[in-house]
């Protein structure tokens, strides 16, 4: 089973106008954060890369070890305190960029978690924003 799956491959990358202006960065069933992470800031850099004028970031928290959804579709391993990191990664790209950002929660069915793990990735995000005084 490949994760996404559905949701793309690596070397779609768009078309005529478009081509370069679509990432897909596929990661392997059980991926944990340390696998994560890299992909996650290959992500953020192109984004920084592209001067967007807003982020939009869909937040499927289905990437919950042991949810139900993501279990059946290969998984991957994030828990806990990954969640935090996660925010605190996306959030450091942030510093000196004002780029308004919003976060809508879409996936996640591990409900005994899934509200903590979007509080961890919100405040992860501010506190990855403040600049050292």
């Amino acid at each position: 089973i490949e994760y996404p799956f559905n949701a793309g491959y690596e070397d779609q990358i768009g078309e005529g106008a478009g081509k370069g202006a679509t990432l897909h960065v596929p990661l392997a069933p059980g991926a944990t954060w340390e696998d994560y992470k890299p992909a996650l800031e290959k992500a953020m850099n192109a984004i920084m890369e592209f001067d967007v004028g807003g982020l939009v970031v869909s937040m499927g928290l289905d990437t919950y070890e042991g949810d139900s959804v993501s279990v059946r579709k290969g998984g991957f391993k994030l828990k806990g305190n990954d969640y935090v990191e996660l925010g605190k990664t996306m959030g450091s790209y942030m510093k000196d960029n004002c780029i308004p950002t919003v976060f809508v929660q879409e996936g996640g069915y591990k409900m005994d978690v899934v509200g903590e793990a979007a509080a961890d990735v919100l405040g992860g995000f501010s506190e990855g924003t403040r600049k050292a005084e």
